[in-house]
């Protein structure tokens, strides 16, 4: 009690010291401005928001000297706020605003902001010509921006193309090139990824990060696949992410309802395995109403690698499942582990 008696007396003391701080720092601030002292403007202005947060002069004086140091993407997030808050004189902040967009090159933005301007009929008339050359100075480097994008986008597919995509390829050199499939228009090689979707040898990991960048891109036709002796067509625009799987969803909720409290490490271990055997199976689910069965194997499985031996049994019980259910998808588990996750 008394040290919280004398933090109070050592705060009035401070605040009976320093009448004024604020209008104080916003006059120094502003001397420090005309003089282009922008460094030390800055700080000074800073400071002064602590004392008038949404004061005109204050934040004006911080967003002037935020861009005369080149500090653009500061001076984005406090021109977006003053004007979401109407701090400022409006057009003077959103001729800063769009000085700021440009030295970032966020021409869409721009773009966005400058026809909501004139669709609003907020532009000056002495004005419109000056805002409609930055809109269309916006627009072609938008342009021009896609046409190097798309051409570097062909360079790549041709040279995907000429030295085959999958073919001979280790583990590293196969993540290499799916991620490169990632920045890019995967319809040209729709060919070459359904025949590696549907080949037995094919990795199931790298089989899942395929069919996640046909959703990504939003790609509407069907494509087969092959896993663990399983085919499957599916279109990807309606696939779920694999979090938001049945499966998934309800297995992570038992077990975790089971496990969690009692055993947060062993729950940990069941989650993991949950997450990784997901992954490579994606987008084959089991049956709903063998989920606990699943649970209880989960379970095991996890038990045995943490303790070294595991009943199979009494985990079965617990799950209300038969033992020879658990038992075979045990069996089936193993055989999942054993296929390992590529190096990278």
């Amino acid at each position: 009690m008394d040290n919280e008696n004398n933090r109070n007396k050592a705060e009035e003391t401070r605040i009976i010291a320093f009448p004024n701080l604020g209008e104080r720092l916003i006059a120094k601030g502003l001397d420090e401005l005309g003089n282009r002292n922008f460094k030390a403007a800055a700080q000074l202005f800073s400071q002064a928001r602590e004392y008038e947060p949404d004061d005109d002069e204050v934040c004006m004086g911080l967003v002037v000297s935020l861009v005369e140091l080149e500090f653009y993407e500061e001076a984005k997030d406090l021109c977006k706020e003053m004007l979401n808050k109407g701090i400022g004189d409006y057009f003077q902040l959103i001729n800063i605003y769009l000085m700021v967009l440009l030295q970032l090159s966020e021409h869409q933005e721009m773009v966005t902001l400058i026809e909501l301007l004139f669709d609003e009929s907020q532009i000056p008339f002495d004005k419109e010509e000056h805002f409609e050359k930055m809109l269309q100075f916006s627009k072609r480097a938008l342009e021009d921006r896609k046409d190097e994008e798309d051409r570097q986008n062909q360079q790549i597919t041709a040279e995907l193309q000429e030295e085959g995509l999958f073919e001979g390829k280790t583990d590293n050199e196969m993540f290499l090139v799916i991620s490169k499939l990632t920045n890019i228009n995967i319809r040209p090689l729709i060919p070459q990824i359904e025949q590696f979707l549907q080949m037995d040898e094919g990795h199931p990991f790298f089989k899942t990060m395929l069919l996640n960048i046909l959703s990504d891109q939003e790609y509407n036709e069907e494509v087969t696949l092959r896993k663990f002796n399983e085919t499957k067509s599916v279109l990807p625009t309606e696939l779920k992410s694999l979090k938001e799987t049945d499966f998934y969803k309800e297995i992570t909720s038992l077990t975790e309802a089971r496990i969690s409290q009692e055993n947060p490490s062993l729950f940990e271990m069941v989650h993991s395995l949950i997450e990784r055997h997901s992954f490579l199976l994606y987008p084959f689910e089991p049956e709903p109403k063998s989920i606990p069965a699943w649970a209880a194997a989960y379970h095991s499985l996890a038990e045995e690698y943490m303790t070294g031996n595991v009943c199979a049994r009494n985990i079965a019980g617990d799950y209300f499942v038969k033992e020879e259910e658990v038992t075979e998808i045990l069996s089936y588990l193993k055989e999942i582990e054993e296929i390992s996750y590529p190096i990278i």
